[in-house]
C-alpha cells in the first residue's frame, strides 16, 4: 500500500501548474498595478488642467486669470492628493490672453512617487465675444 502511493501521480500537474504559473503571473500583476496608477494619475491630470483653463479664459483679465488657473490646480492637487507635486504652465496664442478668440492651452505635470512624471494639456477658447 505505501509503495503505491508513493508511484500515483494525480494531482501532480495540479502542483507543477501552481509552481509554474505563480512566478508567470506575479509579473503580469505587478504591471497591471503599476499601469492602473498611471492611468489614474493621468485621468486625474487631464480633468485638473482641463479646469485649470476652464478657469483661466471665464475671468476677466489676464492678472486674475494666472492667480485663478493657479489657484485651481494647487486646490485640485491637494484634493487628488498631490500636494504640491503639480507644476501649471498656461501657453496662450495671442497676447493679452484673455481676448476673443484667444487659445490657452494649461500644461500639468505631476512627479510620482516612483520618479515617474506625468505631463498632460487641455486647450480651451476665450469667447469670440468677450
Amino acid at each position: 500500500m505505501k509503495r503505491n502511493l508513493l508511484t500515483e501521480e494525480s494531482g501532480s500537474a495540479s502542483v507543477e501548474f501552481v509552481l509554474l504559473a505563480i512566478p508567470l503571473f506575479l509579473p503580469i500583476l505587478i504591471f497591471m498595478g503599476n499601469f492602473s496608477e498611471l492611468t489614474d494619475s493621468h485621468n486625474a491630470l487631464r480633468t485638473l488642467a482641463r479646469e485649470s483653463a476652464r478657469a483661466f479664459v471665464m475671468s476677466e483679465n489676464d492678472d486674475i486669470a494666472y492667480r485663478v488657473a493657479e489657484e485651481v490646480a494647487n486646490k485640485g492637487s491637494e484634493v487628488l492628493g498631490y500636494q504640491g507635486k503639480v507644476t501649471l504652465t498656461i501657453e496662450c496664442s495671442q497676447r493679452p490672453c484673455i481676448s476673443p478668440d484667444g487659445r490657452v492651452t494649461a500644461t500639468v505635470t505631476s512627479h510620482l512617487k516612483n520618479s515617474k512624471s506625468v505631463t498632460v494639456s487641455a486647450i480651451e477658447y476665450v469667447s469670440p465675444w468677450s
